[in-house]
C-alpha cells in the first residue's frame, strides 16, 4: 500500500492565512523577526505551518524567495499609491502626507513587525536587489516631494521618509495586529506621523488629507 503524501496539519497552533502560501509567509515573518534569517531554516518554517518541508518548496523555491516576498510586501502597496498620486491633482503636501500615512498604515497592519526585516544584515545582500531598487525608488519619491516643499538643499528633505519608518520602533512584535486595514479610517499613529512629517517641514496640513488619502488607497 502506497504511503500517504505529506502529513496532517497540526491542529494547534494553526497559522493564519487563507492559503498555504499565506500561512508560510505568516510563519516565516514570525521566525525571521524573532530569531533572524540565518537562524531560521525551511524545516522550522514548514514545521511551524504543519506541512512537510518538501511541500514548502512547492510554494517557494527557497528561504531567500520567502524573505524577498516579505520585503516587497512592505514596499509595493506604497509604490502603487505613488502611481495613483501621480495621476491625481493632489498637491505635493498631500502626496507626501498620503505616502507617510499609507506606509505607516501598512507596517501597522501585519501580525509580525516585518519592518524589522529592513534592519537585518542579510537585507543588504545582492540577492535582494529587486527590493533595493524598489526601496530606492520609494525613498527618492519621498525626497522629491519634500524638496518640492522646502527645496533640494534643505537638510530636512529626507526626514519624512525616516518618520514614516519610525513606526517600526513604535509597534510590538507579539503576533497582534496593531491596526487592521480599514477603508474608512487611518490608524491614529499613521495620522500622527504624517502630520509630523509635514510639521517638520513647516508645511501646512491639507484640510481633507485623511479622506483623500483613503480614496486614493481605494483606487
Amino acid at each position: 500500500m502506497a504511503r500517504a503524501v505529506g502529513r496532517p496539519r497540526k491542529n494547534s497552533p494553526r497559522r493564519r492565512g487563507a492559503t498555504a502560501r499565506e500561512e508560510i509567509l505568516d510563519a516565516s515573518a514570525e521566525l525571521f523577526t524573532t530569531q533572524g534569517f540565518a537562524s531560521t531554516s525551511t524545516h522550522q518554517i514548514a514545521d511551524a505551518v504543519g506541512i512537510r518541508q518538501a511541500s514548502l518548496y512547492y510554494h517557494f523555491p527557497s528561504k531567500t524567495e520567502i524573505f524577498l516576498t516579505l520585503l516587497k510586501s512592505t514596499i509595493e502597496p506604497s509604490m502603487e499609491l505613488a502611481a495613483a498620486l501621480g495621476e491625481s491633482d493632489a498637491s505635493p503636501a498631500l502626496r507626501l502626507w498620503a505616502l507617510v500615512a499609507a506606509e505607516a498604515r501598512l507596517l501597522l497592519s501585519t501580525r509580525w513587525n516585518i519592518g524589522r526585516l529592513y534592519q537585518l544584515p542579510v537585507a543588504a545582500s545582492e540577492e535582494f536587489s529587486e527590493y533595493h531598487t524598489q526601496r530606492t525608488e520609494l525613498r527618492d519619491l519621498f525626497h522629491s516631494l519634500s524638496a518640492a516643499l522646502v527645496g533640494e538643499d534643505d537638510p530636512r528633505v529626507d526626514l519624512p521618509f525616516h518618520i514614516a519608518l519610525s513606526v517600526i520602533e513604535m509597534r510590538e512584535n507579539d503576533g497582534t495586529i496593531p491596526a487592521e486595514l480599514s477603508d474608512t479610517e487611518l490608524p491614529h499613529i499613521a495620522v500622527m506621523l504624517a502630520d509630523a512629517a509635514l510639521d517638520v517641514l513647516h508645511a501646512e496640513l491639507p484640510a481633507d488629507r485623511v479622506d483623500r488619502t483613503l480614496a486614493l488607497i481605494d483606487v
